[in-house]
Formats: C-alpha cells, sequence, structure tokens
C-alpha cells in the first residue's frame, strides 16, 4: 500500500463522519469516537478514531486527536495521525496547520501542515516534509496492540533526538 492509497482511505473515512454531521447541531461534540468502514464482504477496510468532532456553524467539523487505521486481508497496513484537523464536507476538503504522521510497511511520512481535496483527490503536506524509507523503527506500530483508540503515536527514534 502506498502513501496516496492511504491518503484516499483517510478522505473517505472524512466523508463517512460528514453524513453523520448532517443530524447535528452547531457547536454539538462527539467524544471519542470510531468509525469503522466494511468492505462488500463485511471485512474491515478502515477505522477512524478521534477524541473529539465538534460541528462549527459553517457546516464544517473540527477533529482532535485524529487516527486512521486502513486494513488489508485483516491486518492494518498503514495508520495516519493528526492533533487537529478542520472538515468541510460540503467542499470535500480537510487541512491542518498541525503536524501529520503517516505510517506504512515500509515508510514513514510526517509534515506540517496539510491539505486534502476531495474533488481532485489530492493530498499535500505543506512544509518540514520527511520521508522515512524501510521503517523499521516504527513497524510495530502497525502490529495488533490491545488498546486500538485515538492517541499520539510513537515517535520514530530520529524525531525524539531533534
Amino acid at each position: 500500500m502506498n502513501w496516496r492509497r492511504a491518503a484516499l482511505g483517510w478522505a473517505f473515512a472524512l466523508g463517512m463522519l460528514a453524513a453523520a454531521a448532517g443530524a447535528q447541531v452547531e457547536g454539538q461534540a462527539v467524544k471519542g469516537f470510531r468509525l469503522p468502514e466494511f468492505d462488500e464482504d463485511g471485512k474491515l477496510k478502515q477505522q477512524l478514531y478521534g477524541e473529539t468532532a465538534t460541528f462549527l456553524q459553517d457546516g464544517s467539523i473540527l477533529l482532535t486527536g485524529l487516527k486512521i487505521e486502513m486494513f488489508r486481508k485483516g491486518e492494518v497496513t498503514a495508520r495516519i495521525y493528526s492533533p487537529e484537523c478542520a472538515y468541510d464536507p460540503n467542499r470535500k476538503l480537510a487541512a491542518s496547520t498541525n503536524h501529520i504522521r503517516i505510517v506504512v510497511q515500509k515508510a514513514v511520512l510526517t509534515g506540517d501542515g496539510f491539505k486534502w481535496n476531495g474533488t481532485n483527490e489530492q493530498f499535500r503536506i505543506d512544509q518540514n516534509v520527511r520521508v522515512t524509507l524501510d521503517a523499521d523503527l516504527d513497524a510495530d506500530v502497525l502490529a495488533p496492540k490491545p488498546d486500538a483508540g485515538a492517541g499520539t503515536p510513537p515517535a520514530a527514534a530520529e524525531e525524539s533526538e531533534e
């Protein structure tokens, strides 16, 4: 699985959350949410976790403690983390000035600030972009954990040295 496919899955999960937004009232917050997506055979494709989703007056959703897990054949193939993100379901746009971390089997992508455009399926990390290939340092991040809730990802060794 490459990072583009991870970003597309992330986008779909945000779309699922947006569908729930139609029934929400401005200022209302959902705490500790988990939003799974299943394929046509009933197998788990991905799960979106978050600490909070706050529905804003303009129709957008402020997400905190975002974590997305993507699955293939019952195994986690990617995890995406960000502390905060704004999502506009009407325009299919997500953006943040915060840090993002995408962990896949052989790479870790990190950076500050990101934008996702659901119309053209484009995902962009704005600055301080870092790609670590053959990311054995984070291989355990993809391993199943007893606590699969939202939270902060483990930091890669090279990042903790800075």
